[in-house]
């Protein structure tokens, strides 16, 4: 538990430090920040809550209205349950909690297979992650981090239902939870290929298996059930995606093409030209770490992994790639086996994490977009 809590402690601080001092180097940007939806919270609280966070605690306190339906309802609901009068001060205590309980969990499962100084800088990189201050924001990816992970920890244990059980609470969170149950599937069958041929797989999978699936299915269509019933509409929460751009289908490479227009086009002055360098490297970067998952850590955990980062591209944008990565917890061990022997390679990523924490802080919490 210590090596657990102490990452988790120092980091918070040091992403509090940022936030401090962004405060007098960089100017504010009152676009969409929490004061708007919290005024009367002292300033290191609402910050947190910028962007997508307002959204959060709106629907919190007053229910889906207009665009919202693309904020999947688990975490406000969650807020709305705890929050009572202080719906901020729920959110940002969720989310801590959610973050906690995640790196428990990360660490079980890595020790499933690695010892414990892997487990232990798994821990480290999930904490001092350039945009790990999202998992102590008003955002729901700290509990998609935790159910996801608790969802393959207990798929590791063989208990499939528990394993659906979470998924279900994943796709209730994002609908990228969806991405955990071909990688179940796949995990099933890394568990069972030594038990049956491949011929005779599909009753034992039905058996135990598809229980899993049929569980994580319950999230998203749980909550496409309640718009049918509410709202006439299943595919609300696509059609909602609307008012960011992003209802359409695109193809990938259509994507990619019209990234490299905006590195040809757009001042490099401009924020969002550095912001799109990020979203267009992270993606690849995490694709490519994938490929090292698939080989030295879990097939399974890989399948999670490309599927979640090729929902990304779909609706024409990378945008918001950089903080899905927080939800790809193989990407922590990966990085993890990657630094552990080479003292170079962890310093070097240890100042790169700093330099981008600060950066990326700084912005997020003086309301500028970065992720």
């Amino acid at each position: 538990m210590k090596n657990v809590l102490s990452p988790l402690v120092f980091s918070r601080i040091l992403f509090l430090f940022f936030a401090i001092a962004a405060s007098y180097l960089i100017p504010q940007e009152v676009g969409y920040i929490g004061k708007q939806v919290a005024p009367d919270a002292p300033y290191l609280t609402w910050v947190w809550a910028n962007f997508d966070g307002r959204h959060f605690l709106k629907i919190a306190t007053e229910g889906y209205k207009n665009f919202d339906f693309a904020f999947f309802p688990l975490y406000p609901l969650l807020i709305s349950i705890f929050g009572f009068s202080q719906p901020l001060y729920a959110g940002l205590i969720i989310s801590l909690i959610c973050f906690f309980s995640g790196l428990v969990i990360l660490k079980k499962i890595v020790l499933l297979d690695f010892d414990k100084k892997i487990a232990d800088m798994a821990v480290f990189v999930a904490c001092f992650f350039p945009l790990s201050f999202f998992y102590n924001s008003v955002y729901s990816d700290s509990l998609f981090f935790l159910v996801s992970v608790t969802s393959f920890y207990f798929a590791r244990r063989r208990e499939w239902a528990a394993a659906g059980f979470f998924a279900g609470l994943a796709s209730l969170t994002r609908l990228s939870g969806i991405a955990i149950l071909p990688a179940l599937i796949v995990e099933w069958y890394l568990q069972n290929r030594g038990e049956y041929p491949i011929a005779k797989m599909p009753l034992p999978f039905l058996k135990n298996g598809f229980l899993a699936i049929v569980f994580g299915l319950m999230g998203v269509g749980g909550y496409m059930l309640g718009l049918t019933i509410f709202k006439g509409d299943p595919l609300l929460f696509q059609k909602s995606m609307v008012a960011w751009s992003q209802n359409g289908f695109v193809l990938p490479i259509h994507v990619i093409f019209r990234y490299l227009k905006i590195f040809t086009s757009v001042d490099y002055h401009l924020l969002v030209y550095w912001i799109s360098i990020l979203e267009f490297v992270s993606i690849f970067a995490y694709l490519g770490l994938a490929i090292y998952v698939w080989r030295k850590v879990r097939v399974s955990y890989a399948v999670f992994m490309i599927v979640l980062l090729l929902l990304v591209p779909v609706t024409g944008t990378f945008a918001g790639t950089p903080r899905y990565l927080l939800h790809l917890f193989p990407g922590f061990i990966a990085i993890a086996l990657l630094v552990q022997k080479n003292v170079w390679l962890k310093n070097s990523l240890i100042l790169l994490f700093l330099a981008l924490g600060f950066a990326l802080t700084a912005l997020f919490t003086r309301g500028y977009f970065v992720s």
